[in-house]
């Protein structure tokens, strides 16, 4: 079984069951977020605001956070178990490729009939 595979897997009983994909590619603007991500955890926890970003290592996730009165950046949702936020992490990162795939199939679809 690959890493990926392994990725996943349900940890401790916890599984994504639901992933939503918001394309808003920033880079237009000198961003690198690519798209933002709302996951459900057992149909019973929905957590949004996932940022999808692309650094020159390839893509990662960002949990929601929030800045304070003082600048900083804080977690708002912060898995403590490393495998659950693999877990997020490959399913929210195969939910992405997908729809980055479906739309470049779209796009070829599109530029073949003109």
């Amino acid at each position: 079984m690959t890493r990926k595979e392994i990725e996943r897997l349900p940890v401790s009983g916890l599984e994504v069951t639901e992933v939503k994909i918001y394309p808003f590619d920033t880079t237009g603007i000198g961003g690198n977020v690519k798209a933002v991500a709302t996951v459900k955890i057992n149909d019973i926890l929905e957590i949004r605001d996932i940022k999808i970003i692309y650094s020159n290592e390839g893509y990662f996730i960002q949990m929601p956070s929030r800045r304070t009165r003082s600048g900083e950046f804080v977690p708002i949702v912060n898995p403590l178990h490393r495998d659950l936020l693999r877990h997020i992490r490959r399913k929210v990162l195969d939910e992405y490729n997908r729809i980055v795939e479906k739309y470049n199939e779209k796009l070829r679809e599109f530029t073949a009939g003109s």
